[in-house]
């Protein structure tokens, strides 16, 4: 249908580029900052609630991959001067120095612990010519928790 069509492209086009995307082998970036949808709560208690498209083939790889697409964005690329990158290193440099620890974050699943929920925000949809599928969601961070977590792991010259 020329609808859906004209949907899918306008979506492609204004949202594609204002979300998070990252893999382990590129650098996470956040393309303007209106993925930010909104803070709730101050100081230490402040929650940032951040949407970004996650992929998978199904609706729980999608989820999981957006999981971890939104905390590689805290971790190296940050928000504001209120909330800035975690760690002031490239991901590779950090991955280098921290010894296999940022590794076992991700493996082990513990920056689960900074998630305190996460909202589909649409359908699973078919990401054209690709094997893949796409799914909006909000995920809701606690950037203190994550902060807090990732400076307990002691590492040597680790800059924060």
């Amino acid at each position: 249908m020329i609808y859906e069509e004209s949907f899918d492209f306008f979506f492609f086009l204004f949202a594609v580029p204002y979300g998070v995307f990252c893999s382990k082998s590129e650098t996470c970036e956040l393309w303007r900052l209106r993925n930010l949808i909104e803070v709730r709560g101050r100081g230490y208690d402040a929650v940032l609630v951040l949407r970004t498209l996650g992929y998978g083939k199904n609706d729980a790889l999608a989820q999981e991959d957006a999981e971890v697409r939104v905390i590689r964005a805290l971790l190296y690329s940050g928000f504001s001067k209120d909330y800035p990158a975690v760690i002031s290193m490239s991901e590779t440099e950090a991955e280098t120095k921290s010894q296999g620890k940022l590794l076992a974050f991700f493996e082990n699943k513990e920056y689960k612990d900074c998630i305190s929920s996460v909202k589909p925000m649409g359908k699973l949809d078919k990401v054209k010519g690709e094997k893949v599928k796409k799914k909006p969601f909000d995920v809701t961070v606690n950037y203190y928790v994550l902060k807090n977590k990732i400076a307990n792991m002691n590492f040597d010259s680790f800059g924060f």
